[in-house]
């Protein structure tokens, strides 16, 4: 139930703002299992896993805090550190490399299945026996389906391990080019299985983004404005050129590598890494094309247009069954597209926009004038709040629509 609310926090179509803000809170709980656990799934997973070359690093002295080399921990899984022998097909060398290895919580499955029955029973229940029009505009069993779908690409590691393939092929993370601005951990080609994955370790000289928001200094503030506009761009290719974007992106999940210039030993290049790429999110069509529609809005100063769009396009809404209801809610659109136009005097910054909000509030107008829209526009829509409040933290002074400008024409690269 925890994930429940995590999932929940994302829904600004279907909730109110404020309770999605006060559950968002919940993306911070963390719990460990303890190493017997971890050792059994390797050995279901795997077999005699340590002969095959898998080590995981822990402590002789159990004394200290983290004897298991727990490296991190979430509501599903937490991840140890540890080195994998890998041997050259060619040359039937041997190389020993640092892997990280995530480890399913005990009973995550059956509890997860359990949880989502009586879910679903309770969505059918209130949405068979409460003929409210509000009730119905939740679209309470599809909401719990989405979840469900959710949950179940959480439990199962070998999803994950697919979309980082993905994501690596998108960017084309295995190639060797330098500089490299963004990377994907790569998994283990014979070590991924329903409760365990083993991919590469980013690195010891990986760190959160978070510690580069700390330094004030100007040697800092340069390095934020390095970090801002690759992070940003990553972003906008994953929505508008490649149509399948992370959809758990928070500074926990986005590292960065410092990568020295072996010629100029003071010329640094930053790598940003993305992490937990478990849930990723596809838009239908027509979602797809509101986004666009939206954003070609703000550039345009066009809002009535897409709103009235959305209406046209959506699956089920409620404007067009009241008088006057298309335009009203055209009118919203447009209402909030030209109060952020309006912030072009300021200069389109993210310092000075905000285009997430933007988003997140037609959503929230969405949600009250019974205009549904795909769950994973809404999942894209908090990916790019947390995005956008990152890269605005990092370099206020980026342009947004310069850098989104060539991606909705489809021709941008990172």
């Amino acid at each position: 139930f925890v994930k429940l609310g995590q999932w929940a926090a994302t829904r600004r179509d279907l909730f109110p703002v404020h309770v999605c803000n006060r559950l968002s809170g919940l993306h911070d709980m963390a719990k460990t299992h303890d190493w017997k656990h971890t050792h059994n799934a390797l050995k279901e997973a795997f077999g005699d896993y340590e002969s095959l070359g898998l080590v995981v690093t822990r402590s002789e002295d159990r004394s200290t805090s983290n004897p298991d080399g727990i490296i991190g921990s979430g509501s599903a899984a937490q991840v140890h550190k540890g080195t994998l022998v890998v041997k050259n097909s060619r040359t039937n060398a041997t190389n020993t490399k640092m892997v990280a290895i995530k480890v399913l919580h005990p009973n995550t499955r059956s509890l997860v299945e359990r949880d989502l029955e009586l879910m679903q029973y309770t969505a059918d229940l209130i949405d068979r026996f409460i003929p409210l029009e509000a009730v119905k505009m939740l679209s309470l069993p599809r909401a719990v389906a989405n979840f469900s779908d959710v949950m179940k690409r959480q439990v199962d590691l070998r999803i994950e391990g697919e979309n980082l393939h993905v994501f690596r092929n998108n960017f084309r993370c295995s190639e060797n080019k330098s500089p490299k601005f963004i990377d994907f951990p790569e998994p283990e080609n014979g070590w991924v299985s329903e409760k365990v994955l083993v991919e590469a370790h980013a690195g010891e000289d990986a760190a959160p983004i978070s510690r580069y928001l700390a330094d004030d200094s100007p040697d800092g503030l340069e390095t934020r404005r390095k970090l801002a506009g690759p992070l940003l761009r990553a972003f906008l290719k994953m929505v508008f050129l490649d149509n399948f974007v992370h959809a758990d992106l928070h500074p926990g999940n986005v590292l960065v590598r410092e990568v020295t210039n072996a010629t100029n030993p003071r010329d640094l290049h930053y790598t940003i890494i993305f992490l937990d790429a478990g849930i990723a999110m596809s838009l239908k069509d027509n979602d797809r094309k509101n986004l666009l529609d939206l954003f070609r809005a703000v550039v345009l100063n066009d809002g009535y247009t897409a709103g009235t769009l959305m209406v046209e396009r959506a699956r089920y809404e409620k404007c067009t069954s009241i008088p006057g209801g298309k335009h009203a809610f055209a009118s919203e659109v447009s209402a909030i597209v030209s109060e952020f136009h309006d912030r072009r005097k300021k200069g389109l910054t993210l310092g000075a926009v905000r285009v997430g909000a933007l988003l997140g509030r037609v959503l929230d107008h969405c949600r009250r004038y019974g205009v549904e829209i795909d769950p994973a526009m809404s999942s894209v829509v908090v990916s790019m709040l947390v995005l956008e409040g990152l890269g605005r933290s990092l370099d206020p002074d980026l342009n947004l629509i310069h850098a989104a400008m060539p991606f909705l024409l489809r021709r941008g690269a990172v």
